[in-house]
């Protein structure tokens, strides 16, 4: 008995170690950066908060035993089928076309208005604080690498979870991207890693930065943050409106359905295209992440004339199969007469040849 009482607290010191001195769960936000978000309405009682009362108490038992199960079809039984990036085509600096490529979950390419933007990116092998344990990305035939990438111009970041901000890939595009853009507080972990402070720029809801003729507002959501259970609430969340003289897209980040999309909406749409959360959902926490039907109805709310599903064929972080969300995502849009993209991983496409085929049925 005492042997396991030495053991227990001997693992629990290394533990603790392991995480106190982890570099990847970042830094909590101070000085001026926390004095700037204490002026922010979004921040009472020392949290951000939502706008909507949101239940953030942990999943019932039963939820975590779901979890816990291997359930069917969580992970893909292959390789996922997934096309190399067209580098070339993103780096040809004389071409004002406008391009998309996702490359799973919520990482996105868009060149716009000659601007190359790559959202949340993570290459890292899990979506964790520690490479050794922690939900592993699926297999994918075509693996990316950081030097499959074209010349970013901006890192557009949309919050401080594991599976949007990778310490590896802000690592590598450190010195390699021209801009950050995120929302307030994220900033803290990006300077702990090295990421020059004049590099950096974070908003609150509804505030604006314009590059190159392009225009980014950051948008509400309804989520949460922090890199640790003790760090909630301490960085803001947010979606992304980005917008030239001939585009008009939406990036909805992480959140539960709310009214706030009839409000996106109305103040910066319509939208030509949506990039729209849908993945990662369950019944245990239903005011965090959309189900799919609510998904298509925030496409719909946001005035989004096409509409794509995204946050998911990356990672099991819930315990619906990995392909049911393009599929009850396509099958609501097609009810309620949306137009709808689903580009194969890795597949470069325009406004004017959006793919539609159902590639995951046929894996």
């Amino acid at each position: 008995m005492i042997l396991i009482s030495i053991l227990i607290v001997v693992v629990s010191f290394l533990i603790y170690t392991l995480v106190t001195l982890s570099i990847q769960k970042g830094r909590k936000p101070k000085g001026e950066r926390l004095e700037r978000i204490m002026n922010s309405e979004n921040y009472q009682q020392e949290v951000f908060r939502n706008k909507d009362e949101t239940n953030m108490d942990r999943p019932p038992i039963e939820g975590i035993k779901q979890m816990m199960k291997k359930g069917v079809d969580r992970n893909p039984t292959a390789p996922l089928k997934t096309i190399a990036i067209d580098t070339a085509r993103y780096n040809q600096s004389d071409s004002n076309e406008t391009l998309i490529t996702w490359l799973g979950h919520s990482t996105m390419l868009i060149k716009i208005n000659g601007l190359t933007i790559i959202t949340d990116p993570v290459f890292s092998k899990r979506a964790s604080m520690f490479q050794f344990i922690g939900p592993q990305k699926f297999a994918y035939s075509c693996t990316y690498k950081f030097s499959d990438l074209p010349k970013i111009d901006i890192v557009l970041l949309s919050h401080d979870h594991y599976d949007h901000l990778d310490y590896g890939s802000i690592r590598y595009l450190k010195d390699k991207a021209d801009r950050f853009i995120m929302p307030l507080g994220v900033g803290s972990h990006l300077e702990h890693w090295g990421v020059n402070p004049t590099k950096i720029e974070e908003y609150d809801w509804w505030e604006k930065a314009t590059i190159s003729g392009v225009e980014f507002t950051a948008t509400p959501g309804r989520h949460f943050t922090g890199r640790m259970i003790s760090d909630r609430f301490k960085t803001l969340w947010c979606g992304w409106a980005i917008k030239s003289e001939k585009n008009n897209f939406y990036f909805s980040g992480d959140s539960g359905y709310f009214d706030g999309f009839e409000k996106i909406g109305e103040k910066l749409g319509p939208f030509d295209f949506s990039f729209v959360e849908c993945g990662q959902y369950s019944q245990y926490w239903p005011f965090i992440h959309m189900m799919p039907e609510e998904s298509v109805q925030a496409a719909i709310d946001v005035k989004s004339k096409v509409a794509m599903p995204i946050h998911w064929g990356k990672y099991k972080l819930s315990i619906h199969a990995w392909y049911e969300p393009p599929t009850r995502f396509t099958a609501k849009a097609k009810a309620e007469n949306l137009a709808v993209v689903t580009p194969q991983i890795g597949q470069t496409f325009t406004l004017n040849d959006i793919p539609n085929e159902q590639w995951w049925l046929i894996q």
